[in-house]
């Protein structure tokens, strides 16, 4: 597929373009690829022009909001490498914020190891902030490389605060069973031996015949054959605006059965779940349940894009023997 070298884009949505990074789960759903890099818009206020041969995205937006308002939302895949040469998938998220005139920034890793990492592959875009008193340069490849080196003191102190459960340890499960847990993670805040748990994240097998493909340890070859479930369910009611967001950075924000999320949030205890088998698929939302095309790239994209969607991948790819 050939993409052009400029595009702009000036509507809310969600849209992935091209670069040379290739997707952790290429191959899986209609996303192309190389299409590893995402833009977010959450209204009409921002163009955003994405220039390949010049390596420069430019996001124009001449509004002056009196709250903190995100403008634009990227984030890119990128292949990590460890200090002991380890190859990793990460991701590099970067959220702009603008009140008055004035912008900030939150750019953060999407990691899946804890060891460090000596360097990254990503596409190497500047991007700069129009429409203000003046052009803001915000993102470069060097400001991003250093991110992936050696994260700011208050990314570490966040980092130490998190706090992440596998729910699969310790206990006896058979993979030719339908129902196993590939990974089953709980990921919240802990401080002092103690742990509050959030949201939990699962990628159950629907079939017995999946055994031979969760030996083999490839996310991407499992999502490809056989049937599966991706779930995920708050621990809280605190997640309410974030899991909003989330469906709309998955396109789900229009989708009738989640009508009641987008209204009140995900409560504590409630389901949302994905169930695909080789093209088909439907969502769930506690009892309920629709069809769905797009279940399976919806579920690719959680699990490249999404930070406890990449730890999910990490532990379903683990080595046979070390589930459970």
């Amino acid at each position: 597929m050939m993409f052009p070298d400029i595009e702009t884009h000036r509507k809310r949505g969600v849209r992935y373009f091209p670069g040379r990074i290739v997707c952790p789960l290429a191959g899986v759903g209609r996303r192309g690829a190389n299409e590893s890099n995402r833009l977010a818009l959450e209204n009409d206020d921002t163009e955003v022009t994405i220039d390949r041969r010049a390596r420069r995205i430019t996001v124009t937006n001449t509004r002056c909001y009196p709250e903190k308002t995100l403008i634009a939302d990227l984030e890119f895949l990128a292949d990590g490498t460890t200090m002991t040469g380890a190859r990793t998938p990460i991701a590099i998220h970067l959220e702009i914020f603008k009140k008055g005139d004035a912008l900030s920034l939150d750019l953060h890793r999407h990691l899946r190891t804890q060891e460090p990492l000596a360097t990254a592959d990503f596409e190497p875009f500047d991007v700069i902030v129009e429409g203000g008193p003046r052009p803001e340069t915000v993102y470069t490849k060097e400001r991003a490389l250093a991110l992936v080196q050696e994260p700011s003191f208050m990314h570490r102190v966040v980092k130490a605060f998190m706090a992440m459960r596998d729910n699969t340890r310790g206990s006896f499960r058979d993979p030719f069973r339908k129902g196993y847990r590939v990974a089953d993670l709980s990921l919240g805040f802990g401080a002092l031996g103690l742990a509050w748990m959030l949201v939990r994240a699962e990628l159950r097998s629907l079939d017995g015949a999946n055994a031979e493909l969760i030996r083999q340890g490839s996310v991407a070859a499992m999502l490809r054959e056989g049937a599966w479930e991706l779930s995920l369910t708050a621990l809280s009611d605190k997640l309410s605006s974030i899991v909003q967001r989330d469906l709309f950075l998955f396109g789900l924000d229009r989708e009738p059965l989640l009508e009641p999320v987008m209204t009140r949030g995900l409560g504590a205890g409630e389901t949302l779940a994905f169930r695909f088998q080789k093209g088909e698929g439907e969502i769930g939302l506690g009892e309920k349940s629709a069809r769905m095309d797009g279940a399976i790239d919806v579920a690719r994209a959680y699990l490249e894009f999404h930070l406890l969607g990449g730890l999910l991948c990490e532990h379903a790819e683990r080595p046979a023997g070390t589930h459970g």
